[in-house]
């Protein structure tokens, strides 16, 4: 979802980039006494907790922020109940590790935040941490994605300004996405999230629990290799939607990493130009206004071009990625139904073979051929107790599937409504965005023209030349 926070933060995007402030090194022994505590709110948020039971202040480097500093009417004039913003990136240096946290700050009027605010520091696998418990406990909702981990190439760059100002955005977007969702911001594990101290923080995730993992996991095993039998037309519908939306905007990526590129090399060519008309205005004296001035124009060409080679945004990749979350949900319920299915194959076969047994007459009855055989061969009264106590399990597992498939059927649809809402909004503002950017960008390289044309009619450079019909060029 394209929040009011996440439009925020692209509207502030360059101003933001050039912000860096040192925070205060703090230095706390291990086991040591903090006295000055109240003096600073997110003091026990700076420190690391790799240790347990102890809280280690690191030092941090570099801290930068593209989201500014909201006051309490912003907040007020918000009208979500519960309201979440990451920023403040912190680079922490330890023995075994290093590692960046980011300050998450919370208001919310619910009975259950009962501080109303809070600030803690949480690091990148703490967010998947709780996305994978919002999988585990919601697997018929949309779960926002979260942020790829740095690939192998950018492995050495991945405490650049860039990258984790990248991150920081993205962090944002998802925590804000599920704090929109009606039921994932009510979860315990999100409220954990946002409020707990971190020696609090990290008991939590140390005790938790990977039985629903296993589950889940199973559930994907069983759809890879069983075809399900009755598909619901209007899932299937929206998978092949999202299918062909994930194509096209894919195409619209690789369009526009075809021009970022062609933008370099110009970039480059603009570069050896400015040069250029610098020096041949050293040889013609008489040129020299209008070349200077064309070496000017062609230097304010360069630098708005280089401002948006680094504000050019991956929006369309991060919301391939929502839109594979989407169909990670469609799967997760083809896997409940799958489960459902099979089980009620088993409930029709154990039936008939009853029916089966129970069709025997009186009568017959099977002679026992023991044929060297150590074990005693399962009787028709035998079979028929172990059926009796099947069958009844199997319909009332059935009759519990049933009811889970057609929750997760409603819940799917809820979420897909309300996804189909904001996906509008979302391409919307992302195309528009877009051309804002680019008609920015040409009003800066337009403005730089214009000035020089300005400048040299002031200079009287031109002024008696006059337009005549346009010459023609022989082929």
């Amino acid at each position: 979802m394209m929040t009011s926070s996440e439009t925020e933060v692209e509207n502030l995007e360059e101003k933001g980039t050039e912000d860096t402030a040192i925070l205060e090194v703090s230095t706390v022994a291990v086991g040591s006494i903090v006295k000055q505590e109240s003096r600073d709110a997110d003091f026990f948020s700076n420190c690391s907790n790799s240790v347990e039971g102890s809280v280690i202040a690191s030092p941090s480097i570099d801290s930068f922020s593209t989201l500014p500093e909201q006051e309490i009417s912003d907040f007020q004039i918000d009208p979500r109940d519960l309201q979440v913003k990451v920023d403040n990136p912190q680079k922490h240096l330890e023995t075994l590790e290093t590692y960046i946290t980011f300050r998450i700050t919370t208001r919310s009027t619910r009975p259950e935040f009962e501080e109303g605010e809070y600030i803690v520091r949480r690091r990148y696998n703490d967010f998947i941490w709780l996305r994978q418990k919002l999988v585990d406990l919601y697997s018929t909702h949309i779960i926002p994605p979260m942020p790829g981990k740095h690939t192998l190439l950018a492995q050495l760059d991945r405490y650049s300004k860039e990258f984790i100002i990248a991150r920081m955005k993205l962090l944002h977007v998802f925590l804000n996405r599920v704090v929109n969702h009606p039921i994932l911001s009510c979860d315990k594990n999100l409220h954990i999230f946002l409020t707990t101290k971190p020696a609090e923080f990290l008991v939590h995730r140390k005790n938790r629990a990977n039985v629903l993992v296993k589950m889940t996991d199973s559930l994907q095993n069983i759809a890879s290799t069983y075809t399900m039998k009755q598909r619901q037309f209007e899932f299937e519908q929206i998978r092949d939607y999202c299918t062909a939306l994930s194509e096209k905007l894919g195409t619209i990526d690789k369009i526009n990493h075809c021009v970022h590129k062609e933008r370099q090399d110009y970039l480059l060519e603009l570069h050896q130009l400015h040069p250029i008309f610098t020096l041949w205005a050293t040889s013609e004296p008489e040129l020299a206004p209008i070349l200077l001035a064309i070496a000017k124009a062609i230097d304010c060409n360069a630098i708005a071009h280089q401002k948006l080679l680094e504000s050019v945004p991956n929006e369309e990749r991060e919301y391939i990625s929502y839109i594979d979350a989407v169909k990670s949900a469609l799967s997760r319920r083809d896997s409940m139904q799958i489960k459902y299915e099979m089980t009620v194959e088993d409930l029709a076969k154990k039936r008939l073979e009853k029916d089966q047994l129970m069709g025997l007459t009186s009568g017959a009855t099977s002679t026992q051929n023991w044929g060297g055989s150590l074990w005693k061969a399962e009787s028709r009264d035998e079979k028929l107790e172990r059926l009796g106590q099947t069958i009844p399990r199997l319909a009332k597992q059935a009759e519990v599937l049933q009811d889970r498939v057609e929750c997760a059927n409603e819940n799917l649809r809820s979420d897909l409504q309300r996804w189909n809402v904001e996906k509008q909004m979302d391409l919307k503002n992302m195309l528009i965005s877009t051309a804002d950017r680019q008609i920015r960008h040409y009003q800066q390289c337009m403005n730089a023209w214009d000035e020089v044309l300005a400048d040299l009619k002031l200079d009287g450079v031109g002024s008696d030349l006059s337009v005549g019909p346009p010459i023609k060029i022989p082929v």
